[in-house]
This record gives C-alpha cells, sequence and structure tokens, in this order.
C-alpha cells in the first residue's frame, strides 16, 4: 500500500531530527474545487519540507464519498473533509440542538472514524465553510446589521438568493429557518452561486445563502452575518489521514498538526479568493501562506 522509494545513500535526514530513514510516497485526495485544491498542496508542500517523504496530490475526485472510500481501501492515504459532511453523510447522524457545538461534532466524528474505519481525524484547521447569509457590507454598516436576527425588522422588504439545495434540505432549509429565526424574506429565488454573486453586484437581490469560506465574498465585500442561533450546521474543515500510515511514519502526523487551527474563516476566504477570482496557481497560495505561517521556508 505504501509506495516506498529508497534514498541514494541509504535515506535522508528528516528536519524533525529524527535521522534517517527510508523515504516513502503518499497520496491525498481532493474534490476539485478551489479550497480543498489548496488544502490538499498545503499538505503535499508541508510534508516534502519537513520530513524526507513526498505527497503526489491527486485532484478533482467529484465527491467526498470518492475520497472516503478511496482512503479507506488505501488508494490514498489522506484525503479533505468537513465535519459536518462526514457526521451528516457518511455517520449519518441528524443534527439536533445538542449537535450545534463544533467541538462536540468534531469529538464524534474523530471517534466514530476512528471505530469503524481505522481513519485518523486531525483536529480542525479553525475555518467554517457552512451556509451563511451574506449582504453588502456597505448595507449592513448603514442599517446595523451584524447578525441574522438584526435582518427582523428588516426582511419582509428583502430578497434572499439562494440554491435549491439549502432551500429544500430536509430538516435543515429555508422553511425551517424561518420557524428557528422567527421572520420570512418577501422574496427567496433559487439561484446557482455564480449568478447569485452577479444578481447582488448588480442589486437585483438584497441578500444571498453563500457559503462562509467564498472567495468572491471578499472579492465583493460582501458580510457574513454571524449566525447567531446556530441553525446551520458546522463544517469544520478537517484532514483525515490513515491510522495505520501514521502510526509507521510519527514524524509525518507530528508535521500535520501544525496545520490544526492555522486557518481561520477569513482567512480561507482570502485563500480562494486568490486562485478563484485572481487566478493564482494553489500550489502558489498555498506555500506563500505556509512561508507566511513560518512552517517552510
Amino acid at each position: 500500500m505504501f509506495s516506498l522509494a529508497g534514498c541514494a545513500g541509504g535515506g535522508k535526514e528528516t528536519q524533525q531530527g529524527k535521522g534517517t530513514q527510508e523515504s516513502a510516497t503518499f497520496k491525498i485526495g481532493t474534490q476539485g474545487y478551489t479550497e480543498v485544491e489548496i488544502l490538499g498542496e498545503m499538505v503535499k508542500a508541508l510534508i516534502e519540507a519537513q520530513t524526507p517523504h513526498k505527497v503526489d496530490h491527486v485532484s478533482n475526485l467529484g465527491t467526498s464519498m470518492a475520497s472516503h472510500e478511496a482512503t479507506v481501501k488505501g488508494d490514498l492515504h489522506m484525503n479533505t473533509s468537513f465535519t459536518g459532511t462526514l457526521f451528516l453523510g457518511l455517520l449519518d447522524q441528524t443534527l439536533t440542538d445538542e449537535w450545534r457545538d463544533p467541538d462536540k461534532v468534531y469529538q464524534y466524528v474523530k471517534d466514530k472514524m476512528l471505530e469503524k474505519y481505522n481513519l485518523y481525524s486531525f483536529a480542525p484547521y479553525g475555518y467554517n465553510n457552512t451556509y451563511a447569509i451574506a449582504v453588502p457590507r456597505k448595507w449592513a454598516e448603514e442599517n446595523k446589521v451584524a447578525k441574522i436576527s438584526d435582518l427582523k425588522p428588516l426582511a419582509g422588504k428583502m430578497t434572499l438568493a439562494v440554491d435549491h439545495s439549502w432551500k429544500t434540505y430536509p430538516g435543515q432549509g429555508y422553511k425551517e429557518f424561518t420557524e428557528l429565526y422567527g421572520f420570512e424574506f418577501k422574496k427567496v429565488p433559487e439561484m446557482d452561486f455564480g449568478l447569485m454573486y452577479r444578481s447582488i453586484a448588480k442589486g437585483e437581490v438584497d441578500a444571498i445563502n453563500a457559503y462562509s469560506t467564498d472567495g468572491q465574498l471578499v472579492a465583493q465585500d460582501l458580510l457574513v452575518l454571524e449566525d447567531d442561533k446556530g441553525f446551520n450546521p458546522p463544517y469544520s474543515g478537517i484532514l483525515i489521514a490513515r491510522n495505520d500510515m501514521l502510526e509507521k511514519y510519527p514524524e509525518v502526523k507530528q508535521v500535520l498538526e501544525k496545520l490544526e487551527g492555522m486557518i481561520d474563516t477569513e482567512q480561507m476566504q482570502q485563500l480562494n479568493k486568490r486562485v478563484a477570482v485572481d487566478e493564482e496557481l494553489p500550489a502558489a497560495v498555498a506555500k506563500s501562506f505556509l512561508k507566511e505561517k513560518g512552517l517552510i521556508d
């Protein structure tokens, strides 16, 4: 399962003070969109800078389930994921009031992934990529709006653009949103995300249902409103790895732990913008971030 490549001269001395050991090649899988491509490149750059090992980044896997299955089978050693995706999807749990704490959801995911699949869940990177309500920052400042509850006296005259999946999501869609927050918007048209951003830029809608780490939020100076009643599930970004790989190569685990808590939501927005809007390469963005944090030279 592990692709081993012997180093000339009997090995290579690691930067972790581990002495001389054989070099291995690991595979990390990502789903082919901006955010996880950046994270995959961070993992690759960090491991290759601080250990003798190499990393192949396998992208465009399509779905998180495809990444998970490939990791379980041993075709991959690591994959990028989200606590909410694993909690609600793979582990088939329901989001009730007791599960709105991101730390509690992560601990459940960590325990169950190890128990059922022998996969290790690193602590979250630090950002939350969940559904969010976003409005133009200037409008928010003028109307003293900072959290979703602040929209209650205004929503009756507002148009909120949403995507179909969120509007109709069983038990966690627009209907349940209005029940929790106690108000409805005047109009709630369904749009894809590209059209949402074009529409709010033109002033054709007042607010959008976005992903909280979208790069376009930064590009268009949109403010993500605080979900003060905790409606949206926590989707903390995490790295999943085969536990047997980490046990065999503990220096890899030690290095990857440096990414835990390293990226907050606003930083992820900026990183996504650099790739999706400014058209920088994911590898270049990943390396510049790691250099900024002092993790690579």
